[in-house]
């Protein structure tokens, strides 16, 4: 887009400016592709407009070995928990001037920004070689350990002290939190133990830059290995034109790695799906030519086939398609002519989705209903809903999740359907949900890792289990698949065991050749769990009852405190409706003498009651860990608060709920409970706030 600095305003502000304020002179603007870095300097993008102009040839990169060892990068191990990679280059005799200089820092700003994302994948350091001696070493130290001058300071800072100068720092607060949590600091040290940079957050004054460097040594630390060489291959091809040789590059060895360069691979491509692919009919020669003027080189290998070799500079060239789309650019898509094809044709639609597309219209006219659900779905539904430890292991998981909802792609569908039976309870029964969608699975031999499977799910939710509903879904879903129920060439069931499932409701599929290809099973009911849980709370308060018993009820202390405090309560009840709204203050002192009295036998009865408390609590504890382990491991109720992990305490909320009241219903139906009139006449009391203190073992 061209334009002026003095146009640019004037549209923003809607007003016309006197060519005195602002300069008339032509501005380009450029749209840059986000994959092609090398065009995000002035040097990169230059040099592509005069290859494409056949102004110049496309440079050819030289990797020189020195007449001495390699600069060499040790990296220690300590590193794999903060940055694990490092890459390396250097540059010998650069040149710069004031403007170079200012592209060269401009460029690595813009890297970090983009590929590098904020410095989160990869970070940049440029050192003055000539300042610095190797082997340098990459390791991790703690913080207090970290001691430098970090770049346009005057004094020394530990990285403790570096991360609070810092903070209120506009252009480096930002990458503090990449490290601050970390228990050690990624730092890069020379062979003399003078610290070069602390990546990704700051380098070294020592080996500061200026316009007087003559040799540069360029090091990229990284989470992403193939992030950093991308960086690390843009910076030296943009700026080795300075260098004595241009567009010669010094490698740097890495411990781990022959070479920290990545290698420069050929690759062969056919014209004819050129052609095919971008709509023009052009020769070899043509799009070699072409492909010359992109920066590639291209050789015609036959009438048919070019070599093309790819430049460090062009990572973003992945496939032959990227190679179509660089022939297309270079000949101009405007020359594409339209026209309308020799022949009308309809697209074929797709086996596998025919036949699910088949599938459904059948089901949904058996009378099932069809859900949807997210490909995305939490750890637990995979794991803990379906008591499938092992499930996670097998689960594709998403690096950077935004909610608890969306941890990992589904590797079953039967979790959704059981959400959508969860929010559908409201419904009027029988409730039948089928889905018909992909699932994704590990595989170790797809280019990506992972693959799609397509599966069919059905559910059915009654007050009954409906084994032979669901029974009669799948032989009606064979039938259309034209698979006949025989253990010769058909289908079958037999027995099988599987957590998910209830125990003896649970049978697989086997199809023709004896491959089990589904489950036919009643769902586990955590309903049983939690009746169990409840048995076992009865019990429990039973225990507790049959011990104060033991050690208090039956005690003639405790009855004759107990009656006491009932003739106490009365008597003091009868007293204060006598008294009512009298003012008289003989009366008042006597009701305030009896509230005291009734005070201290109360008193006297809790602490004799404290004595079956201590034995209840042993109990209860006792029994809590013994069925505590019974249940370990499996979700019996949903609690009215979010955990890390719902297995951790929804058995000891649920026990101990019950627990507490059976227990309180217990003691009202045995008439140990106080009475209402002792309730009262406690409320002013210290012992209630006592007794709620010890609410589990009332």
């Amino acid at each position: 887009l061209q334009t002026s600095e003095k146009a640019i305003v004037e549209k923003e502000r809607g007003q016309a400016c006197s060519a005195n304020e602002l300069c008339d002179s032509e501005v380009y603007k450029i749209d840059i592709p986000a994959n092609r870095y090398d065009l995000l300097c002035v040097e990169g993008l230059s040099r592509a407009l005069k290859v494409f102009k056949n102004e110049m040839k496309t440079p050819n990169y030289v990797l020189k070995r020195p007449k001495g060892p390699l600069q060499q990068i040790v990296v220690t191990a300590q590193t794999a928990a903060v940055r694990p990679f490092v890459v390396g280059a250097v540059l010998r005799d650069v040149s710069f001037n004031a403007d170079s200089y200012a592209s060269f820092i401009d460029l690595q700003d813009k890297l970090h920004q983009n590929i590098c994302r904020k410095r989160t994948l990869v970070a940049i350091g440029t050192h003055d070689l000539d300042t610095i001696s190797g082997p340098f070493k990459y390791t991790a130290d703690l913080p207090k350990d970290i001691r430098f001058i970090p770049l346009n300071q005057t004094k020394e800072f530990t990285a403790c002290e570096l991360m609070e100068l810092y903070s209120t720092d506009s252009h480096l607060k930002s990458y503090l939190p990449i490290i601050r949590d970390k228990e050690r600091y990624p730092v890069i040290y020379d062979a003399n133990g003078i610290v070069c940079s602390m990546p990704p957050i700051i380098n070294g004054e020592h080996s500061k830059i200026t316009l007087q460097t003559k040799n540069i040594f360029i090091e990229a630390t990284a989470t992403d290995l193939q992030k950093a060489i991308v960086v690390l291959d843009t910076v030296v091809t943009m700026f080795s034109q300075y260098c004595a040789q241009p567009f010669t590059i010094e490698p740097v060895e890495v411990l781990y790695e022959k070479d920290a360069r990545k290698e420069v691979y050929p690759m062969m491509v056919r014209t004819c799906e050129i052609n095919t692919k971008i709509g023009f009919q052009l020769d070899a020669q043509t799009m070699a030519d072409l492909l010359t003027r992109m920066s590639l080189k291209a050789v015609v290998a036959t009438d048919n086939t070019l070599k093309i070799t790819i430049p460090p500079t062009r990572h973003d060239i992945l496939h032959e398609c990227d190679i179509a789309e660089d022939v297309g650019v270079a000949y101009g898509f405007n020359k594409l002519i339209l026209r309308l094809p020799e022949s009308n044709t309809v697209a074929e639609a797709f086996p596998l989705n025919k036949l699910s597309e088949l599938l459904r219209g059948e089901v949904a006219a058996a009378g099932w209903t069809e859900a949807l659900n997210f490909a995305l779905c939490s750890r637990d539904d995979i794991s803990i809903r379906l008591r499938d430890d092992k499930a996670l292991d097998k689960a594709v998981h998403i690096s950077n999740p935004k909610t608890q909802e969306f941890q990992v792609a589904r590797s079953s569908l039967l979790p959704g359907l059981m959400k959508t039976l969860s929010s559908n309870r409201d419904m009027p029964l029988p409730l039948k949900l089928f889905e018909l969608q992909d699932v994704i699975l590990k595989d170790s031999e797809s280019e990506v890792g992972a693959r799609n499977e397509r599966r069919l799910a059905a559910v059915y939710y009654n007050k009954t289990a409906g084994f032979e509903i669901v029974h009669g879904f799948l032989d009606r879903v064979m039938r259309l698949l034209d698979v006949n129920p025989s253990k010769e060439g058909g289908y079958y069931i037999r027995a099988c065991d599987n957590p998910t499932f209830f125990p003896g409701r649970c049978a697989s599929i086997v199809a023709p050749g004896g491959t089990a290809v589904g489950v036919l099973a009643v769902t586990f009911p955590m309903l049983s769990d939690c009746l169990l849980i409840i048995a076992i709370a009865l019990c429990t308060a039973l225990a507790g009852e049959g011990l104060t018993y033991l050690l208090v009820y039956r005690s003639d202390q405790y009855k004759r405190l107990k009656a006491e405090m009932e003739k106490k309560t009365k008597k003091l009840e009868k007293k204060k409706q006598e008294v009512g709204e009298a003012v008289d203050k003989n009366a008042k002192k006597r009701l305030e003498r009896d509230e005291e009295r009734l005070k201290a036998t109360n008193r006297d009865m809790s602490m004799f009651k404290m004595k079956s408390m201590f034995a209840i609590g042993l109990a209860f504890t006792a029994l809590l860990s013994t069925f505590n382990s019974i249940f370990d491991g499996r979700v019996v109720a949903r609690l009215p608060f979010v955990g890390d992990d719902m297995r951790d305490c929804s058995f000891i909320f649920l026990y101990i709920l019950c627990t507490m009241t059976i227990r309180q219903n217990l003691q009202k139906a045995l008439g140990f409970a106080p009475s209402r009139a002792m309730n009262r006449q406690q409320g002013s009391s210290w012992a209630p706030a006592q007794q709620q203190q010890f609410n589990y073992f009332r």
